[in-house]
């Protein structure tokens, strides 16, 4: 499976991006339902009388009092928490109940309230983020893997926040704190994934990221079934603990989209990353092959240019040197052919004189002798 999922880790880095858009639709047709806390109005803690029913009293609260959306939650033990959306004096509201139920508690939350709340959890996301973005970026000072780690818990964020639209849970100072550990768990199996793959260097890339997936699935898991737990626990055995089903049931669904947005859409971008950088990598180590290759060459053929010049000089040397030998023995040869033809002269015209001829004989043998010697030593 995870061989499948490397293959086509470009493809499924759009899975969690899609879900996310999805999400920001949904939140935009559907709305969030917001709590009392944040949305002000009015909210009671009240003790049912007798045999009256959650149902009762919401018909009851609908008919006696001037305001929209009345909200009855059943605690349990004949406790119920009323929510109004409008602020309704206590005198008011305990009159409309009369004869059937207690108040235990009456709170009234106005505007500016609501308000500087809203305000709070904005600051609170804000620098969640800001500061998960400075950490990462000083962990790993790169900008890709901490863009993808970034990334990553805010389709978490938008997930949870589109489960929330569809399952009617109220955004409340409650459920903003389990999106803000949401951001915790994501960062936490995201980071999990980053370091595995590019602090380690023992094995491939994929084996790597399998034994990541191993130890952040159970992470996650682990997680979402004790969330489960509390979730089925508060629905059926403590109803009034509405607070933390809220939690338990943002982080279920958030928990869920960490893992797609992390083994989907972070490991693809960081396969991609690693792709890149080893090709990177590569062309870099080819260019300086073959600039050194090319350098090795131009040495190579300087160093027989230099040896073909040595070469052509020392032949031109001996083609020089024979040929003045040469030229120097056609020069000598012509002249004892010219002093042969000076003295036959000599010896023709002074025939009577024989001590002449005798003498010149003498010195004709003697050039002769000359000659061959001059021959000889050539």
């Amino acid at each position: 499976m995870l061989e499948k999922m490397m293959e086509n880790h470009k493809i499924l880095i759009a899975i969690p991006i899609i879900l996310a858009l999805l999400s920001l639709v949904l939140i935009g047709v559907n709305g969030l339902e917001q709590g009392v806390d944040l949305k002000g109005g009015s909210q009671a803690e009240l003790q049912l009388l007798g045999s009256v029913t959650p149902t009762e009293l919401e018909q009851t609260l609908d008919a006696k009092l001037n305001t929209n959306n009345i909200k009855v939650t059943n605690n349990g033990n004949n406790k119920v928490t009323v929510e109004l959306e409008n602020n309704v004096n206590s005198s008011t509201f305990t009159s409309a109940i009369n004869g059937k139920a207690n108040v235990i508690s009456y709170n009234e939350i106005g505007p500016v309230l609501s308000e500087e709340a809203m305000g709070q959890i904005y600051v609170a996301m804000i620098f969640a983020f800001l500061f998960m973005a400075v950490t990462v970026f000083i962990v790993f000072r790169e900008p890709v893997p901490s863009v993808a780690i970034i990334l990553a818990a805010l389709c978490d964020i938008l997930i949870a926040l589109g489960g929330m639209s569809i399952f009617k849970i109220p955004l409340s100072i409650a459920s903003v704190g389990a999106l803000l550990m949401l951001i915790g768990y994501s960062v936490d199996t995201d980071i999990l994934l980053t370091t595995r793959l590019l602090k380690r260097r023992e094995g491939t890339v994929e084996s790597r990221a399998k034994n990541a997936m191993y130890t952040g699935l159970t992470m996650s898991f682990a997680a979402i079934a004790a969330m489960g737990i509390l979730f089925v626990v508060t629905k059926l055995i403590m109803p009034e603990a509405t607070t933390l089903s809220n939690i338990s049931a943002v982080l279920v669904i958030g928990l869920v989209g960490d893992i797609l947005s992390t083994w989907l859409m972070n490991l693809g971008i960081l396969k991609t990353y690693i792709d890149w950088r080893q090709s990177k990598k590569q062309d870099k180590y080819n260019v300086s092959s073959s600039a050194t290759k090319s350098k090795s060459s131009d040495d190579s053929d300087d160093e027989s240019d230099e040896a073909s010049d040595n070469k052509s000089k020392l032949s031109f040397k001996d083609k020089l040197k024979r040929k003045t030998e040469v030229e120097d023995d056609e020069v000598m040869t012509k002249i004892e052919e010219e002093l042969e033809k000076i003295d036959n002269m000599e010896e023709s015209s002074q025939a009577p004189k024989k001590s002449k001829n005798k003498k010149s004989g003498k010195k004709v043998n003697k050039r002769k002798a000359k000659k061959q010697k001059g021959k000889g030593g050539k």
